[in-house]
């Protein structure tokens, strides 16, 4: 049986070790290139290299389906940078073979 005293050593122990590894949880951080400079050059039409070489490589990548619910569906292909909810980019490009185009983007920043 658990003396009181053992009883609240263990939970201070147990509350130390939580604080302890909260500071060790892996987020992806937005990338330094993500500044208020390369944001305000970024513009609709864009060709993906240019992202490429002003963001670095996304942290994600996906394909989808877009324009469905409009009735014009195309292949969209997006990147992210960051991690929602915390600091986050979103680029999303139309086109296929290597010459993708900006659609459109999102820009999340604290």
């Amino acid at each position: 049986m658990l003396h009181f005293k053992s009883f609240k050593l263990a939970i201070l122990a147990t509350a130390i070790v939580s604080v302890a590894l909260s500071g060790c949880t892996t987020t992806q951080e937005m990338p330094l290139s993500v500044n208020t400079e390369n944001i305000m050059k970024i513009h609709e039409g864009m060709a993906s290299n240019r992202i490429l070489e002003m963001f670095g490589t996304p942290n994600n990548v996906r394909q989808s389906v877009c324009g469905a619910a409009v009735g014009r569906p195309w292949t969209c292909t997006t990147w992210e940078y960051g991690e929602a909810p915390y600091e986050w980019a979103s680029f999303t490009f139309s086109g296929g073979s290597g010459a993708l185009i900006l659609n459109s983007y999102e820009v999340q920043r604290k």
